[in-house]
């Protein structure tokens, strides 16, 4: 027979709290498994000298790696297809500053 909807949502609010002698399936009852604890404090703040184009050369790198791992991820391939194209155009642009630069009409 199913619960009923009040004990359903008395388990759902007391597992939300940490209370897990209600639940049935969640990581707590069933050991072997620590449970997720909750959020306590917020993220440290970014540094403040955050260099966004060498984050976006550390993730290009990491990308890497991963679909070398796993390269059937379709969805890991496009992301690394669009950090480098993000990365291409940057430099792409700062080199072609330089060849106007140098080979400008004159």
């Amino acid at each position: 027979m199913a619960d009923s909807g009040a004990l359903r949502v008395r388990r759902a609010r007391a597992h939300a709290a940490g209370d897990h002698s209600l639940c049935r399936r969640c990581a707590a009852v069933r050991g072997g498994e620590t449970p997720l604890a909750p959020v306590q404090a917020l993220p440290p703040a970014l540094p403040v000298k955050f260099d966004a184009a060498a984050e976006m050369r550390a993730l290009a790198l990491r990308l890497a790696s991963a679909h070398e791992a796993e390269p059937a991820n379709a969805p890991l391939a496009r992301e690394l297809r669009m950090t480098l194209t993000e990365l291409i155009g940057r430099d792409r642009d700062s080199a072609l500053d330089e060849l106007a630069a140098e080979y400008g009409s004159a």
